[in-house]
Formats: structure tokens, sequence, C-alpha cells
């Protein structure tokens, strides 16, 4: 089959890699332009195009594909699919009519669950324990198009968010060469949607990176595992600003007795037989033990070594 391909994340990649090594001829690749990056802000190119040029694939990386002069490049390439995967555009109406089977589109959610920009964030942040990925026919909307084929998915435990887009970007791609063979017959399945069950995953931000401590550790251990490791949720104590990437919810965790003060949400406990604990909910006494935490400008570690570095005190105050 002759396939046009947009992508940009390391979430295409394997769906790219997959595609080609189905035998498709992948006519283009179309992914996003090279962007400043790390502490040099040195212009590096998506996983995208380096992947591609590794298979020995043409790439074009225009502002928008939907201008003019890209859409009778398209055109005139004569795809019977373009394959999408993350790219990261809105495709215009002109485009999309141009292959004969349309723009194919790997959602990592079951549609009509979770349209829109941050699916596995926001499914992790809600706590699922299944989620799955959808092959889309893309058309005006977002998320809005006929349904090809859908997998369910468990969400691996304590997985944080790169780990489950790992993992349904695994399932995409087989999936969307199960499509693409199912295409070629004949026989692929095309089904509307129900608008009337849809849910929307909206962009991650500054006010989902906030953490009250006077929720349950359980809800907050769960937020946590949708923003790492980037953005991340941080929170500081005293002058040391760091990232929590890892915890784990200990319910039946409770204050050292010779502590004297008042407890309160969003106190820190160092402690020898879980390490760090973050107290939550309504009287602080809901216990998140710190697995893996981040300081700024520093590496990841453990939030036992990190409360012994910085010499942590029980009852210390932690703000978001």
């Amino acid at each position: 089959m002759r396939l046009v391909f947009m992508g940009t994340p390391e979430f295409a990649v394997p769906t790219l890699r997959a595609v080609a090594h189905d035998g498709h001829d992948i006519l283009c690749v179309f992914t996003q332009p090279d962007r400043p990056a790390g502490r040099g802000h040195r212009l590096t190119p998506p996983p995208v195009k380096a992947a591609a040029l590794e298979l020995g694939l043409r790439v074009e990386q225009p502002r928008r594909v939907s201008v003019p002069d890209v859409v009778k490049a398209i055109r005139e390439m004569r795809p019977d699919a373009v394959v999408v995967a993350a790219f990261g555009q809105k495709i215009s109406p002109e485009l999309l009519s141009v292959p004969k089977h349309g723009f194919l589109n790997v959602h990592p959610s079951l549609l009509p669950r979770y349209r829109g920009a941050a699916p596995v964030q926001r499914c992790l942040m809600n706590g699922d324990r299944v989620t799955g990925v959808t092959i889309m026919y893309m058309d005006e909307g977002w998320d809005t198009g006929d349904i090809g084929l859908m997998r369910e998915v468990d969400v691996p435990d304590g997985a944080n968010a790169a780990e489950l887009d790992d993992v349904l970007a695994q399932h995409g791609a087989e999936l969307m060469c199960e499509f693409l063979r199912l295409l070629e017959m004949g026989k692929a399945p095309r089904i509307p949607q129900d608008d009337s069950k849809a849910t929307y995953a909206p962009k991650i931000t500054d006010e989902d990176l906030v953490i009250d401590f006077r929720r349950p550790a359980e809800s907050i251990r769960n937020q946590i595992r949708g923003l790492s490791p980037s953005p991340g949720a941080s929170v500081s104590v005293g002058e040391i600003r760091f990232k929590i990437l890892r915890a784990e919810a200990v319910p039946d965790w409770s204050p050292p007795q010779a502590f004297e003060g008042e407890v309160e949400p969003g106190m820190l406990w160092p402690e020898r037989r879980c390490g760090l604990v973050l107290g939550c909910g309504p009287d602080g006494r809901d216990g998140l033990v710190l697995l893996e935490v981040q300081p700024a400008a520093g590496k990841a570690m453990g939030g036992a070594e990190f409360a012994r570095g910085r010499r942590l005190l029980p009852g210390q105050r932690v703000f978001s």
C-alpha cells in the first residue's frame, strides 16, 4: 500500500517502524520542525525524523501541512492512505480528502473516551485500570472520526505516563498494521462513535501541577503518575524544590506518636520503616510514601536518600 506517514514524538516511532517492516511503500514522512532542546537549546530533530532517516525514508518538516503547496505535493504522491500518530497539527478538510482511504490515526485511548491532547495522562490521573488504543478515520473534529479497530490494554500497576505511553505505542503499531491488512482486503470495519459517551482529555495546564494535600493519598499518587516524569508534580520544602516521580499510598500508616505538634496535610515524615512519607487527607494522616524524587537541577533518587541528604525533620511542611 502506498502511504504517507505523519508523526512527531517517540510515541509515533513504533508505528512508523512497524508499517515500514510490513513492506508498505512509505512515500514520505512528515514531522514537525526541529526544536531547541536541552540546556544548550540546540536544534534537535523529533524522534520520528531520526527513525525515518535511519529507515532511508524521505522526510519533510513544514510548519503547516495544510497550506496549498504541501497539499498539492501530497496529492501528487497519490497515497492510498495517510497514517498519523501524534503528529500535532490540524489537518484541513481539503487535505483529508486527498488519500483514497483517508487519514488513519493511532489514538491512545478507547474512543470516544478521552478525546483530546492528554489521554494517557488523564487516564492515570483518574486512576483507570484499563485503557487501550483506537485506529480512527480522521475527520474535521478532534478525535471524532469513525472507529476502525480498538484494543483494550490493562494499565500496568505503578506505571507513569511515559511508561504507559510506551506500552500503548507498541499496541498501536500492531493494531495499525492489522488494520492496513484489513483495508487491503476490503474488510476494514468503520463504526461511528457514540458522541453521547464522549469524555475529554484536555492538555495539562499549570493548575494540574498543583497538589492539594487534603486529598486522599491514592488520588495524589494517581496525579503524580499522570505527570511523571514530565512536567512532573513539584513541591518545595524550605528552599528546596523537587519533583515527586513515584509514590505509593500506605493506608495503615500513622505519624509518629512522639511528635508533639499538630498534624496537618502536607507534612513530611522521614522514618526508617517507609523512608519518606507525605501526610495527606483532611487530617494529614493518610500516608503517601515518596519512592523517587528529583531535586531541581539534580538527578532522580530515592525518597529516603533525599531525606537523609537534606536532613529533613519530622513534620516539616511542603508547599506545591
